[in-house]
């Protein structure tokens, strides 16, 4: 028979292993290489991650008998973040519970397994966006509306999809509505069908429920270009805090992304092994391996995620990069800095499965406190306006 105490069991047991490994390793290419680490908590909200800058100085030469090298401790400066508080919760009928008992236990396990696998794509998602997102929970810009369930996006549809719960924001980052579903996204005209009707100026936007400046550190952060703080460190006074970032990186070649490569591991001795391509960016690469005829070798990243190489490294697409960029990263440089991997919040009777007051339903929540952290920002690039290559040259010869 099934009973809250089998169910929670289940949840704890049989379901936690397989959906950290789902989403810790498929939610996306990046993100499967970035390594997860608890070395760096202090206390139980904050990330400290000492970074040292540049090298040991106590190396040097001199003659036979003169004086050896002074030694030259490593210079660290530590960089500091507040953890980021990531959620999931899935809601279970009194009725459903009711109906396991008796001849259908089966039928109680396949909508279980439902939610849960809707809930784990759901993380997954999320965590995604939120690598490459700025922090701030945007998930696109839209256009006026006057009292209309039906709005327009004027950013991007990327970051949105049906069955989110999103909260809509006026451009100065007032609240104007929260606790909305989206119903249907159009990708092709921009079109978004709210729950509710909606009134707002242009360049309003939306976030997912609750999470409006409560996300990860992502990529958007470290390559906004801003002169502010990063990781409580002023940008302005360490030239090593900022991240290549090419405005118009022009017509893809090998030997222009071949150039930049050069440029950051000579320049900050770094080592790249990842290339991140958005799907217009992507596209172009490809492109350029078919004007050239080559034969693209492909390998297979952990977590099943297949890429392309270039020189040895591997190259992926990713649908959250902005469409026409590429970067450029040394995975080693970061880290999923977290309190502890993803777990069922539980209370005092230590289940997870609990009665929503005042409705027949029972929920679970899963959660996992963390941020992304990079040591050096300077040892990775952003390459923006990425185009078609330039078309093969043809030779012409007289009869």
């Amino acid at each position: 028979m099934v009973n809250m105490n089998t169910v929670s069991s289940a949840l704890k047991n049989f379901y936690i292993m397989p959906l950290r490994e789902d989403i810790n390793l498929k939610a996306d290419a990046f993100a499967s290489r970035v390594m997860r680490t608890e070395s760096n908590i202090v206390g139980y909200n904050k990330i400290v991650r000492a970074a040292i800058v540049g090298a040991n100085g106590g190396a040097g030469a001199g003659s036979e008998n003169g004086a050896l090298p002074a030694s030259g401790e490593n210079q660290y400066v530590n960089l500091e973040s507040d953890t980021k508080n990531l959620y999931g919760t899935l809601e279970i009928s009194d009725k459903i519970v009711r109906s396991a008992t008796g001849e259908n236990p089966g039928a109680f396990v396949n909508i279980l397994q439902q939610e849960m696998d809707t809930l784990t794509r759901t993380l997954k998602w999320n965590l995604a966006r939120q690598m490459y997102g700025d922090g701030s929970g945007k998930l696109a810009v839209l256009g006026a509306a006057s009292n209309s369930s039906a709005v327009t996006v004027s950013s991007s549809t990327q970051y949105v999809l049906p069955g989110l719960k999103v909260d809509l924001y006026a451009a100065n980052g007032t609240a104007i509505s929260q606790g909305l579903r989206v119903l249907d996204v159009n990708h092709l005209t921009g079109a978004i069908r709210l729950s509710a009707n909606v009134t707002c100026s242009a360049n309003a936007y939306l976030t997912v429920q609750g999470s409006a400046g409560y996300e990860l550190t992502g990529l958007g952060k470290l390559f906004d270009g801003g002169s502010g703080n990063l990781y409580g460190l002023a940008r302005s006074d360490y030239s090593w805090m900022n991240p290549y970032i090419k405005a118009s990186f022009g017509a893809v070649s090998e030997s222009g992304l071949q150039k930049v490569i050069d440029h950051l591991e000579d320049s900050y001795n770094v080592t790249v092994d990842h290339i991140n391509c958005g799907s217009d960016a992507y596209g172009h690469y490809l492109e350029l391996m078919n004007q050239r005829r080559a034969i693209c070798d492909a390998t297979v990243l952990e977590g099943g995620h297949r890429a392309l190489t270039f020189n040895g490294i591997p190259l992926t697409r990713s649908k959250f990069m902005p469409a026409a960029s590429i970067d450029l990263y040394d995975t080693s440089l970061f880290t999923l800095d977290q309190v502890a991997d993803w777990e069922w919040i539980e209370g005092e009777t230590r289940q997870v499965l609990h009665q929503k007051p005042g409705y027949p339903t029972y929920t679970a929540t899963i959660a996992k406190y963390c941020d992304l952290m990079c040591a050096l920002p300077g040892g990775i690039a952003r390459l923006n306006g990425v185009a078609a290559p330039e078309p093969k040259a043809v030779l012409v010869t007289n009869a």
